[in-house]
């Protein structure tokens, strides 16, 4: 007896069928967003089973794949699979499917894999909300840049960004933010890069994201219209290369010899000039900075407190002591040098 799943899908039911597929049998996607973007390179009669299987064969998350498909015996979570014999979703896993398959050829285990098998004349809305479902509903799913792409389309498919937020635990500013980032990619960066289909690109999408969250960058593109095309070229160098980067650069483009410097020699050389200019750059310094302001905003409450504990008014004491013993070493320091 065949298994079924009677799946809601935004208020619509679809009865799934579990089925056993050979991974060889069923045809590849190229219009799904982990290879839509490769794909729209090739001319039409090139979007082909294979070349969809030779994009995803070259990336190393594949390899690791079919090694834990190797390790576990098999597939353990289904496919979903349109009537046609279409991948749905799951295009990574077969092809990851077919190394193993490739590797044991003898195993009987490496020879079909799982799928739910979506009804022939499913609605293509239904499919789409399942799959939305899928990877944006979920923990699981594709990757962040993948993901913006898919709510790009949902809002051009005529979504408002408040509907696609309710759906899939969002708030309209995140759907906002995640298309606008999605856009810069395209617009600014893939451009500029050697060869945009290099999956590694895709990756810095969290760069472009931070970007779009931070205020004050936002704030800053009124009076600057190039910032998105100079952040875009930072990136491409390597100037800026992780998200952390990307929330201290308001503090570098204050700076003219800040930025200068980001320019010439990268983010380090821009941060170490506002260390040695600005003291309160400085991890320790900064540190002791916000301790004078917590120190100075002290409630009434705190101060009876602190007046009543023998111990936490020894830690005021031993953090004045220490304070004054470094500035009276600097002190000597300074007039011995001076002699």
């Amino acid at each position: 007896m065949k298994a079924h799943y009677a799946r809601n899908i935004q208020g619509e039911a679809v009865d799934l069928e579990l089925v056993e597929v050979d991974p060889d049998a069923v045809v590849l996607d190229p219009t799904n967003p982990r290879l839509s973007f490769s794909m729209r390179q090739l001319h039409d009669g090139e979007r082909t089973d294979a070349a969809c299987s030779l994009l995803l064969t070259t990336q190393e998350e594949v390899e690791e794949l079919k090694r834990s498909i190797l390790l576990s015996g098999g597939v353990q979570e289904p496919i979903y699979l349109r009537a046609g014999g279409v991948v749905a979703e799951g295009n990574r896993r077969v092809v990851a499917m077919r190394l193993a398959k490739e590797d044991r050829p003898d195993e009987p285990r490496f020879r079909t894999m799982p799928a739910w098998l979506i009804p022939e004349g499913t609605p293509e809305h239904v499919v789409q909300n399942l799959l939305n479902e899928v990877h944006l509903g979920s923990v699981r799913g594709w990757a962040p840049y993948e993901k913006a792409l898919q709510l790009r389309a949902l809002v051009a498919g005529g979504l408002i960004e408040e509907e696609i937020a309710e759906r899939y635990r969002m708030t309209p500013r995140e759907v906002r933010q995640h298309i606008a980032a999605a856009d810069f990619m395209d617009r600014e960066y893939f451009p500029i890069t050697q060869d945009p289909t290099r999956p590694e690109h895709r990756t810095k999408y969290s760069y472009f994201l931070e970007f779009e969250r931070n205020s004050k960058l936002q704030q800053r593109l009124d009076a600057e219209e190039d910032l998105r095309e100079r952040f875009a070229g930072w990136v491409n160098l390597g100037r800026i290369n992780t998200g952390e980067k990307v929330r201290r650069l308001p503090r570098v483009l204050e700076s003219p010899e800040a930025r200068r410097l980001l320019d010439a020699d990268g983010f380090a050389a821009a941060e170490e000039y506002l260390r040695r200019e600005h003291p309160e750059e400085q991890e320790l310094y900064a540190l002791l900075e916000k301790t004078r302001a917590r120190l100075t905003k002290m409630t009434l409450p705190e101060l009876l407190e602190l007046q009543r504990s023998p111990e936490r008014t020894a830690i005021l004491s031993g953090l004045r002591s220490a304070v004054e013993a470094v500035v009276s070493m600097a002190e000597r320091t300074t007039g011995a040098g001076g002699r």
